[in-house]
């Protein structure tokens, strides 16, 4: 798990319907490096518009990814070329797992917080929540 996720996130923003640990540029960011792959400072800047945000900005924002654990990075010219350390997907289920564990350890009544979102589910989802507890069972006797 990436140093980001040990610490944990302060705060959680929704967006879209979903939670983000991210501030607004830090999104953006991610969207573009998602999206491509990778990136420098410059491409980043012309991806979100050279004129809305300073490069100092933009490279402050990366490093403090990187510093993160959220991006790694590789010494380009006099720059870095900055990758993300897992995909889109991935990062979202580490989201998820993190707010999911942190609501069930902070108070005893934690699960009772399911019982609205279980409503709501359909039979395939419901098939393999029921799928996965019945795993998580037969290992732990074995």
């Amino acid at each position: 798990m990436i140093e980001f996720f040990k610490k944990g996130f302060k705060t959680l923003k929704f967006k879209r319907k979903k939670p983000s640990p991210f501030g607004e540029l830090e999104e953006q960011i991610m969207e573009f490096l998602w999206k491509k792959g990778s990136g420098t400072v410059k491409e980043v800047r012309a991806y979100l518009g050279e004129s809305r945000f300073a490069h100092t900005t933009v490279m402050t924002v990366m490093d403090r990814l990187y510093k993160k654990g959220i991006l790694r990075r590789e010494k380009e010219g006099k720059g870095y070329r900055y990758y993300p350390v897992m995909s889109r997907e991935e990062f979202e289920k580490e989201v998820a797992k993190k707010v999911v564990t942190d609501i069930l350890k902070s108070s005893p009544s934690g699960i009772a917080a399911f019982e609205g979102v279980i409503e709501e589910l359909s039979e395939e989802e419901i098939k393999k929540l029921r799928e996965m507890i019945d795993k998580k069972v037969k290992n732990e006797k074995e």
